[in-house]
């Protein structure tokens, strides 16, 4: 293995790049309050997994409808009763 590359030599591909735009993470920036966050680092940690992937995870659950607000439920089921 040489001690040094001469990376000018390199020539760049041509075309795009083959990502997939639905799998490629895009980064943002949010506020959140000191509490919260320390409440989620604190859970990730617990998981054992990094705590930007748990808060994705959490993300990807709400925007699939696979998390429920318990409240809503027991509201709906309220709104049934009465109706």
């Amino acid at each position: 293995m040489k001690k040094e590359y001469d990376l000018r030599k390199l020539k760049k591909r041509p075309g795009k790049g083959k990502t997939d735009p639905e799998s490629a993470k895009t980064p943002i920036s949010i506020r959140l309050d000191g509490s919260v966050l320390a409440d989620l680092r604190a859970e990730a940690e617990r998981l054992g997994i990094p705590y930007q992937t748990f808060i994705g995870s959490i993300l990807h659950r709400y925007a699939n409808q696979e998390l429920v607000d318990r409240r809503a439920i027991n509201l709906e089921q309220m709104l049934k009763k009465i109706s």
